[in-house]
């Protein structure tokens, strides 16, 4: 079966058979199986039913700060695991008010995550921000100084700096990007590493879902696939599938590769402070949004050991100038305190059409040269 199944699918399970038969452990959580019945049912992207957890009762414990040796055990089987109230709630409400009174009534274009363009402040019908901010490092400190010191000093303080390094399995790791979100808005099933990575090894580079306040289970909650990071080879970002020419086919893959290995949806329940960290091998997205009037405010943030190179969509090593805040090096790619970055953003801003067009054409190029010069790629790193 899974034979026929690789062939049907254009050769993009080619390893089934090596993968296939490498299952992820049974879930161990501390009371894993005495979970609650009130459940939501919401609608998966692949159009089935899964009930996700609407209060901390209803949800596995997880760990706290203090348990990070069996947190890190539990993240190298499943390839996620919760830290419940690792950022201190006080923080989580000045990030809040930072960006009330700072970003929301701005009018300067600012670089987002869903489409990669400059773009004024957009806001869904229900009044949340639906164009996720791409890179809080990189913000205007004139303007965005309070929200941009905040939001960074939430994701390197302390707790944040051990509790990265020890999933990493190093002894510190570098914040390489970060993003901000309120709307309820739904994002597609995918690998991290299709898109940045460690060019040391794949599977080097661990992320974070930061909860700034109780999330409800129809704000588009967060899923992992546990055990993908294991148990599916690597979607690789070139050929049919790459960046510039064949992510919309990328994107199906993913769905078809969760089908075919039986991946389990899991969306944990998250609390103000919650994190959630995630392997760049596991399969993750979140759901679209099944309720009206809620928000899923939020951030999340990427780490390298701090040692390690960026690999740009399996293809490049993308070098970036660091900052240190708190102790933790920080990255920046469009630093927009710096006068060409500004001058770069207004021009795209205000031609965003040629602005797109000619970052697709770069793209485009990127991954044409690729295929006539030596792979930048790095090996798979399949955790023990």
């Amino acid at each position: 079966m899974c034979q026929r199944r690789a062939q049907a699918s254009r050769g993009l399970f080619r390893h089934c058979a090596a993968f296939g038969e490498e299952r992820s452990e049974e879930d161990t959580s501390r009371g894993a199986t005495q979970l609650g019945r009130s459940f939501m049912r919401v609608i998966t992207p692949l159009n089935t039913e899964v009930d996700v957890p609407n209060s901390l009762s209803e949800d596995r414990p997880y760990f706290g700060v203090a348990d990070i040796g069996e947190a890190v055990k539990y993240y190298r089987r499943q390839g996620y695991v919760v830290i419940r109230g690792l950022l201190q709630p006080d923080l989580c409400d000045a990030i809040r008010a930072a960006y009330l009174s700072e970003v929301r009534p701005s009018r300067v274009p600012i670089l987002r995550q869903k489409n990669m363009r400059y773009e004024r402040n957009s806001f869904d019908r229900d009044g949340f921000l639906d164009n996720p901010i791409f890179n809080v490092q990189d913000l205007e400190t004139r303007r965005f100084g309070q929200f941009k010191r905040s939001a960074l000093l939430g994701l390197v303080q302390k707790d944040v700096a051990r509790t990265t390094a020890a999933l990493a399995g190093v002894g510190r790791t570098k914040l390489i990007q970060s993003m901000f979100f309120e709307a309820p808005v739904g994002t597609w099933a995918h690998q991290d590493s299709y898109y940045q990575d460690s060019a040391s090894g794949l599977g080097r580079c661990v992320a974070g879902w930061y909860a700034l306040e109780d999330v409800d289970a129809a704000a588009g909650r967060f899923y992992v696939c546990p055990g993908s990071h294991r148990t599916i080879p690597v979607l690789r970002n070139a050929g049919e599938l790459d960046f510039a020419t064949g992510h919309d086919r990328y994107r199906k893959a993913v769905l078809e590769t969760i089908r075919h290995f039986d991946l389990e949806l899991r969306a944990p329940y998250l609390a103000k402070g919650d994190v959630l960290f995630w392997s760049s091998l596991t399969v993750h997205g979140s759901f679209a949004p099944s309720g009206s009037g809620v928000s899923r405010t939020s951030l999340t943030a990427h780490y390298l050991p701090a040692d390690d190179e960026m690999l740009q969509f399996h293809t490049r090593i993308r070098r970036q100038k660091i900052i240190w805040v708190e102790g933790m090096p920080v990255a920046q790619l469009h630093d927009q305190d710096k006068l060409h970055n500004r001058l770069l953003r207004d021009i795209a801003a205000h031609a965003p059409g040629p602005y797109a067009a000619a970052r697709k054409l770069a793209m485009r190029g990127l991954f044409l040269a690729s295929k006539l010069k030596p792979s930048q790629q790095a090996p798979s790193t399949l955790m023990p």
